[in-house]
């Protein structure tokens, strides 16, 4: 079947494939300040889907960060360390030249109310567009995490939320990310798989191309158009932008999901699907880091049209 509407777009691949390196450091406890009451934290949903929040390093430097559920860890760009940090003020430090290679410093990051002392930080060429790098879920291990896309507010509870009209599922925690179980139907036929529920995904849905070729439904799948899609280290993947009929996880239905096959092997590392933030966001979500579980309703941006459904 031809390729309707080629273009080329750079975006930025699961951002969490390249950090799974990083997460492989011997382990370190992080020193953490937080309240015992409830802390609420604003952000920006931007036009690419990243979910931007101000922060502050080590007390001075005002940074925008991107908070990614597929990666763990202090990622800041090459640009953001030079040029809006004093970082390399440290004698001991130098401009850094390479991916994932952290640096000796350790550093404070504080969001909102919440601090965290004797972070790691790995320097990485990109980041979400607008922002100066990301952290990940793992500054919130054993917490209770709300993210309300409606109101645009990320919400540290003592407790769960009202849960009414919620759906759930378990996580499952593969190496350092988190992932849960869902089905994709194709003519009648159920493909069930692993996803990783990633919102520094840009898109809606990366489809594992291993996975793909095992349950043999590629052929079925209308192709709309190709895309270029770029990771967090610069490099390019060809991928086809494809329509999924029917995606089912943790208890929600997706009709006719516009969904990115890559070219190549998964570069994860091991055998997932990647649900993305394009998708995520039409959904208020409850992460239970602590319980590993996942809740979702339906938002008000549930019906938003898809930007590769044309």
């Amino acid at each position: 079947m031809g390729f309707q509407n080629k273009t080329v777009v750079f975006l930025c691949l699961p951002l969490f494939i390249f950090t799974l390196y990083s997460c492989k450091k011997s382990e370190k406890k992080i020193v953490e300040k937080i309240s015992s009451k409830e802390i609420v934290i604003p952000f920006e949903l931007t036009e690419y889907n990243n979910i931007k929040i101000k922060t502050v390093l080590n007390g001075a430097d005002t940074l925008y960060l991107k908070f990614d559920s597929g990666t763990t860890g202090l990622l800041l760009t090459h640009d953001a360390i030079k040029e809006k940090t004093n970082l390399l003020n440290d004698k001991k430090e130098n401009v850094p030249t390479k991916n994932y290679v952290k640096l000796k410093s350790l550093a404070s990051l504080e969001v909102g109310k919440l601090k965290w002392n004797d972070l790691e930080i790995y320097p990485v060429r990109h980041s979400g567009q607008g922002t100066d790098g990301r952290f990940g879920w793992d500054l919130f291990k054993d917490k209770i995490v709300s993210l309300n896309y409606d109101k645009k507010l990320l919400i540290v509870h003592e407790k769960l939320p009202d849960l009414t009209n919620y759906t759930t599922s378990e996580l499952e925690q593969v190496k350092t990310v988190l992932c849960l179980n869902g089905t994709i139907e194709i003519q009648n036929q159920n493909f069930k798989g692993r996803f990783l529920f990633d919102t520094g995904y840009q898109k809606s849905l990366l489809l594992d191309s291993i996975t793909v070729k095992e349950q043999l439904f590629k052929a079925d799948l209308r192709v709309i158009k190709t895309n270029q899609l770029r990771n967090g280290a610069g490099d390019i993947f060809i991928t086809k932008v494809v329509e999924i009929p029917t995606l089912n996880f943790a208890g929600q239905t997706i009709n006719k999901l516009p969904t990115q096959l890559l070219n190549r092997e998964n570069p994860a590392g091991f055998k997932t699907h990647i649900l993305g933030n394009e998708l995520l966001k039409r959904f208020n979500t409850v992460f239970d880091f602590k319980n590993k579980t996942i809740y979702l309703k339906r938002n008000s941006l549930f019906n938003t049209p898809y930007s590769d459904a044309y």
